[in-house]
């Protein structure tokens, strides 16, 4: 990263949402700061579309695409709809295995009714970045439009990215976050095989009795601009960007290394010109595995030393949306500083003794809102950080 010597800083001034707690922020929260532990609830989604779109546009998409059009609905609502340069928005959005509804009902029908019946919209809908097309089209953004593919991390990658643009002068506004749709049978015994997912469908991020995650469709996006722009239209800040990072194991497809992430940590932390004892709170990926809870706890222990931040995961109440967990995470983050909370990983814990840090357990943690990093890996050695701080 070059010193261009003082960028634009970065604020968020929207975030939406939707998953198994449902549409929107209020429902997230809720599900984060619930006062009982639970499995989660890994069945397809039930998801009515027809707020955001009409019944012959609904058919034809797929539920990753109405997951995060609805999201960024919100978001943009929450941000004042701002009347800026179309020029000069952009989208970045993060995306895992695309549409993978309308390729087995397109599939079906091919079977059943042959290849006159097959819808000519599947190839566009297929193409995994409509999910950022789609909220160009409808915002009529003419500025940068990609999509973001980084394994579980791609959700957070697409924030940074999304800042990146801001910070250099390329964007004024950018709509970023992530989706992911249903997971087909297929793709998930494949990771039951891999034997990282939760037979007991019970998430315990840090926990002696841990047994891999379970998974979580939905889409999560938040609305990043200039400083400057959000202060000229008297938005409400939510929280600002300050720095960012991604590295790569470059160790094994499914295996963390710890390396690579504290070196995301202290590369991101490098970046905001933030010294290490400033940060009060990290959002671990914390997935419930063995292995990477265990690697990222050493490698936050690396970074921070004994008296590291407060550290929480959230997944054991969302799941884990894979490409999009980021994203929510971001979002969580954003709730805790404006709730002046910290979400527990867990209610009721056994803490696994090998595991050291300074963990959020029980209930909510009341605090003063400071800097916060959030982390995420992917299979493939792909780690992020966000480095963020309050309004």
């Amino acid at each position: 990263m070059t010193d261009t010597g003082s960028p634009p800083e970065v604020v968020v001034t929207g975030m939406g949402c939707v998953g198994r707690a449902g549409v929107g922020t209020s429902a997230l929260w809720s599900q984060l700061v619930a006062s009982v532990d639970h499995p989660i609830d890994s069945s397809p989604l039930s998801f009515d579309p027809s707020p955001w779109f009409g019944p012959n546009e609904a058919r034809r998409l797929d539920p990753y695409l109405w997951y995060a059009v609805a999201a960024s609905e919100e978001a943009w609502l929450q941000a004042g709809a701002p009347d800026l340069d179309p020029s000069r928005s952009g989208v970045v959005m993060g995306n895992l295995y695309g549409a993978t509804t309308a390729y087995e009902t397109q599939r079906s029908i091919l079977q059943e009714r042959g290849p006159s019946a097959v819808s000519p919209w599947l190839c566009a809908v297929a193409c995994e970045d409509a999910c950022a097309s789609q909220i160009s089209l409808r915002r009529g953004f003419t500025g940068p439009c990609k999509l973001v593919v980084a394994s579980c991390a791609s959700g957070t990658v697409a924030i940074a990215d999304g800042a990146a643009m801001i910070a250099s002068g390329t964007a004024d506004l950018v709509v970023c976050g992530a989706t992911l749709g249903p997971v087909p049978e297929v793709l998930r015994t494949s990771y039951d095989n891999l034997r990282v997912t939760s037979p007991s469908q019970w998430v315990r991020p840090f926990d002696r009795r841990r047994d891999g995650f379970a998974f979580a469709e939905g889409a999560a996006v938040v609305v990043l601009e200039r400083a400057d722009h959000a202060a000229a239209r008297g938005v409400r800040v939510l929280g600002r960007m300050l720095g960012w990072a991604q590295t790569n194991d470059a160790f094994h497809m499914s295996k963390p290394s710890g390396r690579g992430i504290e070196q995301s940590m202290r590369l991101a932390l490098r970046h905001a010109a933030i010294p290490v004892a400033e940060v009060r709170a990290l959002n671990a990926h914390g997935t419930g595995t063995l292995a990477g809870d265990a690697e990222e706890m050493a490698a936050v222990g690396r970074v921070f030393g004994n008296h590291g931040p407060a550290v929480t995961s959230v997944k054991g109440r969302t799941g884990h949306a894979l490409a999009a967990s980021g994203a929510f995470e971001v979002i969580s983050v954003l709730l805790s500083y404006e709730h002046r909370a910290i979400p527990a990983t867990s209610v009721a814990p056994e803490p696994d003794p090998t595991i050291s840090g300074d963990l959020v357990w029980g209930a909510p943690r009341p605090w003063i809102p400071a800097v916060t990093i959030t982390n995420s890996f992917g299979l493939g050695g792909h780690n992020a950080t966000l480095v963020m701080a309050p309004p």
